[in-house]
């Protein structure tokens, strides 16, 4: 059997990315998360493991010759670590990237060719620009280029789907946002709404890792993993009500700086177009996004009832 481990494996990405590799029913599907949430049943072993502890990470990453890795948690300097610490000894090691390392992409929709974008960074706003990613991404594709590390990305649209709350009009995922619109209120909807949204659901999502572990010509290679399609904000939230059942969206145009005055924070990436390519994984991954935008979300909203948050 084919050994797997899922860094970061208990809730939704990595959950999902569990449950395809335990569907395929030849993969000893292993997991490493801080064990705060009850794990799938069929695995073949739960690591209870958090990644700052390194000698216990170290071990984990030892425990046995992995054919797989796939990480959906892990920062540049926990990537280093891990680099150095398997060398090559590993057959595949996947990441979670994310689109944002485009920025504020001349070029729609955005191919992977297209350079990272850095970002200046100011004072609070380290963590609402994609910076942190870009550092990644760099880690990986040195160790490739250098020592022929064997690693895929995977470039992934704004994710939604059960097991989180969807992106809402401001660029956050706040509950409350949601249950204003549920309501029939008034939500706000940042700047002009014009900024392209591509939304991928977690499920499309995470079949992309099995997808692209199946083939190993992807190593070396970035791959953009989102939606079909990309909308504007402004017909985003419409379209988000109609799923929810509610009335008609009623939408409060805001700027990012009264955004900021109301909820302590403005992040950027919502007012950037986000339009990847998804070509390259249809054509050499043969991996397609396969659930519809509006069927997704009335999912994604099915699971906030359940969770007693609408």
């Amino acid at each position: 059997m084919t050994n797997v481990l899922i860094i970061g494996g208990s809730r939704f990405l990595g959950r999902s990315i569990a449950l395809n590799f335990l569907a395929a029913g030849n993969y000893n599907v292993c997991v490493m998360n801080r064990g705060t949430r009850e794990n799938l049943p069929g695995l073949a072993a739960d690591f209870k493991c958090d990644k700052a502890d390194r000698e216990s990470f170290r071990k984990v990453l030892l425990d046995r010759a992995w054919d797989f890795i796939l990480d959906t948690i892990l920062s540049d300097e926990d990537l280093a670590f891990l680099i150095d610490s398997i060398g090559s000894d590993v057959g595949h090691f996947i990441h979670t990237g994310s689109i944002g390392v485009y920025g504020d992409a001349r070029r729609i929709p955005v191919p992977e060719w297209l350079p990272m974008a850095e970002q200046p960074e100011e004072s609070g706003n380290e963590d609402r620009i994609f910076n942190y990613k870009i550092r990644q991404d760099k880690v990986l594709q040195r160790a490739y280029n250098e020592r022929k590390f064997p690693m895929s990305i995977l470039r992934m649209s704004n994710i939604y789907g059960p097991g989180d709350v969807p992106l809402d009009g401001i660029g956050s995922r706040k509950i409350d946002y949601w249950q204003r619109l549920s309501r029939g209120e008034k939500v706000e909807v940042v700047e002009n709404g014009r900024a392209l949204l591509q939304p991928g659901h977690v499920d499309d999502l995470a079949r992309a890792f099995l997808q692209c572990a199946e083939r190993p010509q992807s190593i070396g290679q970035v791959y953009n993993i989102g939606g079909n399609w990309s909308l504007m904000l402004k017909d985003y939230i419409p379209l988000a009500a109609k799923a929810m059942g509610a009335p008609k969206a009623e939408l409060e145009f805001v700027s990012r700086q009264e955004v900021a005055k109301r909820y302590g924070q403005a992040d950027d990436f919502i007012c950037q177009h986000m339009c990847s390519d998804i070509s390259k994984a249809a054509r050499e991954l043969q991996w397609f996004p396969k659930i519809p935008l509006e069927a997704g979300l009335r999912n994604n909203f099915n699971w906030m009832r359940e969770q007693g948050n609408l």
